[in-house]
This record gives structure tokens, C-alpha cells and sequence, in this order.
């Protein structure tokens, strides 16, 4: 154990004492919060001053349609005249005019024909010599749209019709409201959930994936450069491995408990932990009538500032997050574990990094079919591909985050985590005896039945 020890801990001063470590845990929190807060905001706010100019044929007698164009911050809509008895001939014509008028790629950006069955079909064309943004689509449709339902709607000559379609056109306001054990409601959403679920099933498939590839690394460099010779004349390989294997696991540990202070500390400067924390904000919804969860609901929108911020909160609230976080480090150290050790038994096979792709290939596939079935779970968290893939230990780490935020049954989350750590340790034991085997094998390409007699003997 003390040589398992030394492994340790030179593994881990050797990664967190590079500057990349330094770097990369300081900015991925900052470069997180920029790219998915601060940047979509300013992007969003940045518009062009440039305006782009959208010829209108409107082949209806009298143009009633083309008026509704009107000129918006992106686009000018200009009505093109046809002349008598030209409709049946304007769609023949139609190039040559958008040609003359884009004549060297500017000028013109689209052309947009209104047939003249399109009260009958609501079909709309538009015409340019590349596909067009969806911001005009949207704003064809939305304007044209419009006009033709009012029409429609005054064609059956109904008084106030247009007013009983519009007060008849109701947004429910659905709130998932959750019981405790002593009958207590809090309000709870399936979207954050499902957000929240999928940020973790995303965070362990890329920890996972990126401790993994620097055991491969690190083995496959120490064994082409001949340290490994040396090291393993003063300790057995599966020490060894399981040294490089655990130093790697604490730097990753020891990264993300620097994120959760950084985080900490951000949440402390903008006030969130006073606000979430505050009795009268996350005060139990006691009472199970309506007029009570309204009266919960609104005095925690005064006490959280008014608006929608209230119950926001306390939707966050609802995620039992201790459980959460708790289930997400085992998940996350069950998951590296069994992949640490596919990774390092691999990566004793070969002689160089341009080698490890023959077993990299296997390993992505079933990483990339976990994180699909995580994807596809988020619908039907309790369905029988959530269930099955919850329970597969190559599969759990990620899919079980999907699924953790709805609260699942305790027998399955155990079983799950039953089932993972002992298939970890047993491939930690067959890989440790491809591992002690390989690390000295020099000279040629090793295929699966090299791997699989090294298991035998």
C-alpha cells in the first residue's frame, strides 16, 4: 500500500501542478458562465444595420396581400406591379426579373410571388439564387398568416366572431406541484428537471471520457519511452495501474470541488444564497386547496422580489440536490473506475498513441449509445430504455443523471449502484491481469485474441 501511496500522490502533483490544470479549472467556470449567460444576451442585442430589399408579385387582382408586408429592421418589401393578362405569365419571367434587378449578387436579396389561389391554398414562393434566413420565412408567414385568417374568419359573416375565437384561445397555466411525506406541496417542473438531468449526464460522459483518455495517455507514453521498465522494477503493475488509476480520480475530484467553490462564491456575490435561504421565501405549501398554493405561490414572489422569480425558486427548491450532487460523485467514480481501468488495460497493448484507435473504437461506441439513450430518456425517465440503461453498468453513469431530478425509487438507485461497482471492480481485476502482461510486450501490433489469452494465463 505505502508504493500504491507514492504512485498517488506523483500522479496527482504531476497534474495539478501544471499550468494547464491552473488554467483550465479558473477559466471553465468564467468561460461556462460568459458562453451561456453573458454571450447569448449580447449576440442576441447585436443587429445588422444593413437592410435587405424583397421584391413582392402579388398576383391577386388589386394586391390585397402584398400591403400586409410591411418594412421591418432587417428587410424592405417593395410591390412589383404586373401588368394586365401578365399573371399567367409572371412565373416564366420571374428569374430574368430577379436577375436584372441582383445584377452582380446585390441589389435584390429575394423575390416573394403570392399566387393567385392563395386564399384557397395559403401557399406563398420565394424566389433567390440562395436559400433564404428563416427570419424572412418567419416573417412571410406570420404577416400573411394573419391577413388570411381574418379573412377566412369574416367570410362567415358572423358578428364578433373574430373577438369569441380570440377569448376562446386559452393558455393553461400547468404547475407540477409535489407531495412530501407529511403531505406538504412545492411546486416542481419538468423542464428544469430535464435540464438539470441532462447538464449531468453531459458533465459525466466528458469527465469520464477526458480522465479516461489521460490514463491511455499517460500509459502509452510511459511504455513507449521505456519508463514504465524502470517502475515496475520496484512495484507489481497492478499497483502500478491502480496508482495512476486513483491519482487521476483526485485530481478530477479535486477539479470539481474547486468548481463548486467557484460557483459558491459567484452565487454569494449576486445574493443568491441569501435569497434561496431566506424561511419566509421557502416556507412550506401547506394546504391542499387551490386558493392555498395561489397564496404560497404569491408570497414567495413578494419575498423573492415579485414577478415569476418566486416560483422559480422554489421550483429549484424541489431538486433534492444533496441526493443529487451525492449519487452524481459515486455514479462519476463508479463510471471512471471501470472505464479508467478498459482505458489502461488498452493502453498497455500498444507501443504508441496512433495504436489505440483499433480499441478506442468499441469503448466510444457504447459512451455515445449511453449518452443517445440519455437523450432519449429525458421524454420517459421511468420507460423500460431509461430502466434497463439505468442498470447497465456501462450505460448507468450517464443515463441514471437523466433520471435522478424525478425521484426514483430507492431500490432501483442501490441496485444500480450495486450492480456498477461490482462490475467495475471485476473489470479492474481483468484488466489488471491484461495490464501486467502487456505493459512489457513490445514489437507488434496485439488484436483481441492476444488480449483474451493474456486474460487466461
Amino acid at each position: 500500500m505505502s508504493r500504491i501511496g507514492i504512485i498517488i500522490k506523483r500522479e496527482y502533483l504531476q497534474m495539478v501542478a501544471k499550468k494547464s490544470f491552473i488554467v483550465t479549472t479558473l477559466l471553465v467556470p468564467i468561460l461556462t458562465i460568459v458562453v451561456c449567460g453573458v454571450l447569448p444576451v449580447m449576440l442576441s442585442n447585436v443587429k445588422s444595420d444593413e437592410k435587405k430589399t424583397v421584391a413582392v408579385v402579388d398576383l391577386n387582382p388589386g394586391a390585397p396581400f402584398a400591403s400586409v408586408l410591411a418594412d421591418t429592421d432587417e428587410y424592405i418589401f417593395n410591390n412589383v406591379e404586373m401588368a394586365d393578362g401578365a399573371q399567367t405569365m409572371a412565373e416564366a419571367g420571374l428569374h430574368d426579373f430577379y436577375a436584372s434587378q441582383n445584377d452582380g449578387g446585390s441589389g435584390l436579396y429575394a423575390l416573394i410571388v403570392i399566387p393567385a389561389d392563395f386564399e384557397q391554398t395559403a401557399r406563398v414562393n420565394i424566389y433567390s439564387d440562395k436559400s433564404v434566413a428563416m427570419s424572412l420565412e418567419n416573417t412571410v408567414n406570420g404577416s400573411l398568416r394573419g391577413i388570411l385568417r381574418d379573412q377566412r374568419i369574416a367570410s362567415y359573416g358572423i358578428d364578433c366572431l373574430a373577438t369569441i375565437i380570440r377569448n376562446c384561445d386559452v393558455r393553461l397555466d400547468v404547475r407540477n406541484v409535489k407531495w412530501n411525506a407529511k403531505g406538504e406541496e412545492t411546486l416542481s417542473s419538468a423542464d428544469l428537471s430535464m435540464i438539470i438531468g441532462l447538464v449531468l449526464a453531459m458533465m459525466t460522459y466528458m469527465f469520464v471520457m477526458m480522465y479516461g483518455a489521460m490514463i491511455m495517455s499517460g500509459v502509452v507514453e510511459e511504455k513507449a519511452n521505456r519508463i514504465v521498465e524502470v517502475i515496475v522494477s520496484t512495484c507489481k503493475p497492478i499497483e502500478l495501474m491502480l496508482g495512476k488509476i486513483i491519482g487521476v480520480a483526485l485530481v478530477g475530484f479535486t477539479q470539481l470541488a474547486l468548481w463548486g467553490v467557484i460557483l459558491s462564491v459567484v452565487g454569494a456575490a449576486f445574493g443568491i444564497g441569501s435569497m434561496v435561504s431566506n424561511p419566509s421565501a421557502i416556507a412550506g405549501m401547506a394546504g391542499a386547496d387551490q386558493a392555498a398554493l395561489d397564496a404560497s405561490v404569491q408570497a414567495l414572489d413578494q419575498a423573492a422580489g415579485g414577478g415569476s422569480l418566486g416560483r422559480i425558486v422554489q421550483m429549484v427548491l424541489s431538486i433534492n440536490f444533496p441526493l443529487i450532487i451525492g449519487c452524481f460523485l459515486l455514479y462519476f467514480a463508479g463510471g471512471y473506475l471501470l472505464y479508467a481501468s478498459v482505458f489502461a488495460a488498452f493502453g498497455s497493448a500498444v507501443d504508441q498513441q496512433s495504436d489505440t484507435s483499433q480499441f478506442m473504437g468499441p469503448v466510444m461506441m457504447v459512451m455515445v449509445f449511453a449518452l443517445y439513450a440519455a437523450m432519449f430518456s429525458m421524454e420517459n425517465p421511468d420507460g423500460p430504455l431509461a430502466f434497463w440503461c439505468s442498470m447497465i453498468p456501462f450505460t448507468s453513469p450517464i443515463v441514471m443523471m437523466i433520471r435522478l431530478p424525478y425521484d426514483i425509487p430507492f431500490w432501483q438507485l442501490a441496485s444500480s449502484l450495486a450492480i456498477l461497482f461490482a462490475t467495475a471492480f471485476l473489470i479492474l481485476w481483468l484488466s489488471a491481469r491484461i495490464y501486467r502482461t502487456g505493459i512489457l510486450m513490445y514489437g507488434r501490433k496485439f488484436t483481441w485474441k492476444d488480449i483474451l489469452r493474456w486474460i487466461k494465463q
